[in-house]
Formats: C-alpha cells, structure tokens, sequence
C-alpha cells in the first residue's frame, strides 16, 4: 500500500441508457508509485468495484444485462443469425462471441428425474448418432450423450441414482444399459415403436404375397350406382328412373375425362428377364437350404446378399415387387379438387396451379398442364360420358394395403373394402396377418395385459415366420412390453424433444458441436 500519487487519467464507461439515451460515465483514476525499493511493479491503478472491472469499457450492472441479453439471443438463435438480429435491438457483436458466450454458460442444475426418457437422435443421419434423456414428469431435457451404446446409457445412469421408470424403445443396447445401471428401474416399451414394429411385420407378410394384391384389385372398383358429391362436381346429373336402370348424363359444363390406366404391358415385357432371374435364384436358395447348406454358404454359392436369402427364406411363394405408381402421384391427392374447379369452367392451368400452390401443393406449373393437358381434348358438347375413376391405384403398394387392413372399415372407401375383402378371402396368410395385427393393437386399446401371454402364443403358433421372429422379440423384452400396457408413461415427450434437437442443428446448419448443441438445449428448456 502507498499514499504517493504518481499522475491521474480519466476512463469512460458505458452505462444503462436512460429513457433509450446513451448514458457515458466519466471516471478520474488515480495512478500510485511504490515507494518499495526493488518491487517489480513501480506503478499501479486504482481499481473501481463494484462500478467496472479492470479494462473494462462498460460498468459491471451493463456488462451483465449485457451478456445476458448476447447469452440469450446466442442461445435462442445461435451465431450467425444471432449476429445479423443484433442491430434490431440496438446491440452489436460477433458471431464467435455469440458462441463464446454460449460455451460459457453455466448449465443450471436439475435434480435426477424419477421417470427418465430414452431415445436415439441423429448426428449425421445413417453414420452416427447420440441419445437423448427427457425428465417425462417435468417435460424438459436432462442430457445429451455422445452415442447409443449401452455402455453410455449405464454410466450416466450409475452416476445419477435415483430413477424409478425408464421409458424406451425397444432398442437392445438401451435394455441392457438400463438393466445394468438402473437394475431395479422399471423398463416402459415405447407403445408408439411396438405399433409401428407390427404394421411393419405385416408389410413383410404383404410384400410376400405381392401376386394375391394384384390379383385383388378389381376394374370395378370406384364404380357405384349412386350420384355421389364427386359426380355432382363432375358435372354428372342423375336420370329419373330404376335404380337398376339408373344412368347418369353429362350436364352444361365441360366435364374432365378420366385419366386411362397406364399400359404396363411394355413395363412388363421389360422386367420380364430380371424378375425370371430373381425367381431362379428364389427357388435355388430354398433347394439349397433343404440340402442342409447354412445361409452364410447359400450366400457365397449364389452370390446373394444375407437380408436377399433371408427373405427368400422366410417368403413362402416367389415374392413380387411392386409395379409404378400411376402417372402424376404428387397431383393425385388434388384431383378432387382440380375436376371441381375444371367443372365450374376454370381450364387456366396457371389459375389452377396457384390455387393448389396456396393450398400446399410444391409441384411445377408443368406438372398441373400436363395432369389436365387429356381434358382439353375431350369435346365439350360430348355426350358419351366416359367410365367414373377407380378408387384404388394400379397396383397399390404393401404399405397402402397394411393401412387398410388395419384401419376401421368405417374410414374406408367403398373401393377399399371391397379390395380388402376380396385380398382376404382369396388370400389365407393375409387374412391371418390381418388378424394378429388388429388383436396386438387391440391390446393397446384395451390395456389388457392378460391378453399379452395369449397372443404372444397365438403368433408363436402361426404359420408365418414373420410373426413369429416377432413374437420371439417380445419374449425377450416381455417385462418392458407388459409395462407399456400397465404404466401411463411412453416416449412421446422424448420424441418431441428429439424434434427440437434437429430444429436446433438445423439453426447451426448442421455443423455445431455436442457440446454446443448441449449447451442450447439445455439451457434453453
């Protein structure tokens, strides 16, 4: 300490605005010599805390509102578009000093949740990926962690004790992670994942027995004797008579035709050979497997892939792929519309584009031209009315006839029930797919947990190795499987957070760190 004075400066500090006026606080600084003979520093400054820190441009009570405010802003929106919203507000800063600040930020603590959440999200879709954990009571994110093994999962949750619930899918390395760092934490089944898991094993069944679908699609099909609303905005008008003679007239407005069915002849003609090759290699893999061969052999002998021979193996009949989708597939849920606006004398392509661009369609005004170019053709004075459009698609994918079997028939089109009805009668394995997939969501209406064991037997017993391979996994994992019957909890809240992370990485144009994603979301919840 010294009293010797040595010269004086003045510093200018930036201070809160007052009523939005810029407000500058002018300081006189003293300066000190030691009068310690050999001290190393001869002069120093007086300090002024708690009014600034030392160098400091700014007074502390600014300072802090304003990395606050940075902090914030930072958080909320990341660097680059925190740095050019900045001026808005009337402050400025870089974007690495947004992310700095970011880096810096204390993470506040949480308490260890007693109903955990646990799910997967992508870091770079298809190559790596992390895990998620959601407190499910508090709705609000917990940790981030670098991967999915079970080995992560566990550490986290040794050193966190005190979770009663964990709430999952039915991913293998977070079961055993769970079991191993929280073993006496009830395992919950994600319901959503074990419905998805089912529908998926009944789009195997139906992929099977792709000739069964094709041969149910009948040309009948969105024929009736009836004037609908769709007829009516057609320009169809029904005719005084017997229901039986009923027939229906073109009215005054032009009427659009309906669109021909594609010829697939030539389709077929072309994929005539690889489907011939695939069929030999089909029936050479079961002949191959009865002679005892293993399928690692099967797969060097016939130059297949394992999931190829697999297939092959589980299928019980050659299976067919699936033919193209008709002309236009992005148009065809507009086509309602399109025919009533055609109806009501709109032909302007252009018109008609920008009304279905308004109503969310993303297609190219080329696309609508091409979809109507068939309608300008037909004559307006035409009075050979040409055959109602069919409900139902040339060949409708498996994934098409997984949602109508396992929909109610009351939210089913005429056409799809009667397809339905046709592809079970005809077809013994779909019928039977249809069944165990509708009593399993059965279960989850219900939550009748005694029906788990029973049905759990019933796809063990059946004929189709898709069920019962899945039947096998929900054996393994029946403890977790009874709980998502039983317990109120599931993953919806985690998946909903899994939302925000990729909102988040997409805000940082998919570059950030984890930890500068980590620090975003939690500090940010």
């Amino acid at each position: 300490m010294t009293a010797r004075v040595q010269s004086r400066y003045r510093r200018t500090l930036a201070d809160l605005s007052a009523q939005g006026t810029p407000v500058w606080v002018r300081v006189e600084v003293r300066r000190f010599r030691c009068a310690t003979h050999g001290c190393a520093r001869r002069i120093f400054t007086e300090r002024l805390a708690p009014l600034a820190a030392p160098y400091a441009r700014r007074t502390s009570r600014l300072t802090t509102r304003l990395t606050t405010a940075l902090t914030r802003v930072g958080m909320l929106t990341g660097g680059e578009v925190g740095a050019r919203l900045l001026p808005a507000l009337g402050l400025s800063a870089s974007p690495t000093t947004l992310l700095r600040l970011v880096h810096r930020a204390v993470v506040p603590a949480a308490p260890t949740p007693r109903v955990l959440g646990v799910d997967d999200w992508a870091r770079r879709r298809g190559q790596t990926y992390g895990t998620i954990l959601v407190d499910l009571e508090r709705r609000v994110p917990v940790d981030l962690l670098d991967d999915r093994r079970s080995e992560t999962l566990s550490t986290w949750l040794k050193a966190h004790p005190g979770v009663e619930i964990i709430s999952r899918d039915r991913a293998g390395a977070y079961a055993l992670g769970a079991r191993d760092g929280a073993p006496d934490a009830l395992q919950v089944a994600d319901r959503w994942h074990l419905l998805k898991n089912v529908g998926e094993v009944l789009e195997r069944v139906l992929h099977q027995h792709r000739r069964a679908i094709d041969d149910a699609v009948s040309p009948d099909d969105g024929e009736s004797a009836e004037v609908t609303a769709t007829d009516l905005a057609m320009g169809v008008a029904p005719v005084e008579g017997d229901a039986a003679d009923r027939t229906t007239v073109p009215l005054a407005s032009p009427t659009p035709p309906v669109l021909s069915s594609i010829d697939t002849s030539s389709a077929e003609v072309a994929a005539e050979g690889p489907r011939t090759a695939r069929e030999v290699a089909f029936e050479q893999v079961h002949a191959l497997r009865a002679t005892g061969l293993s399928i690692r052999e099967v797969t060097k002998r016939l130059g297949l892939s394992r999931v190829t021979v697999r297939k092959y193996l589980r299928a019980e009949q050659f299976p067919e792929r699936a033919g193209r989708r008709s002309a236009s597939p992005s148009l065809a849920r507009w086509d309602g519309h399109l025919r009533t606006r055609w109806a009501e004398g709109c032909t302007n392509a252009r018109v008609l584009w920008e009304e279905l661009t308004a109503l969310g369609f993303h297609g190219s005004k080329r696309a609508v031209r091409e979809y109507v170019s068939d309608w300008r053709k037909t004559s307006r004075a035409a009075t050979d009315l040409a055959p109602p459009a069919r409900s139902l698609p040339l060949r409708p994918s498996s994934q098409q006839v997984r949602w109508w079997l396992t929909l109610p028939e009351t939210e089913l089109e005429p056409s799809q029930r009667r397809f339905v009805a046709r592809l079970v009668e005809t077809c013994p394995a779909v019928r039977e797919g249809q069944r165990l997939t509708r009593s399993f969501m059965n279960l989850f209406e219900t939550r009748d947990a005694a029906q788990l064991v029973p049905w759990l037997e019933d796809a063990e017993a059946s004929a189709m190795a898709s069920f019962r391979d899945f039947a096998i996994g929900l054996r393994r994992d029946f403890e977790a499987v009874r709980a998502s019957l039983t317990s109120p909890w599931s993953n919806g809240q985690t998946e909903g957070q899994v939302t925000k992370v990729k909102l988040l990485k997409r805000q940082m144009y998919g570059r950030g760190s984890l930890h500068l994603l980590r620090q975003r979301l939690l500090c940010s919840a």
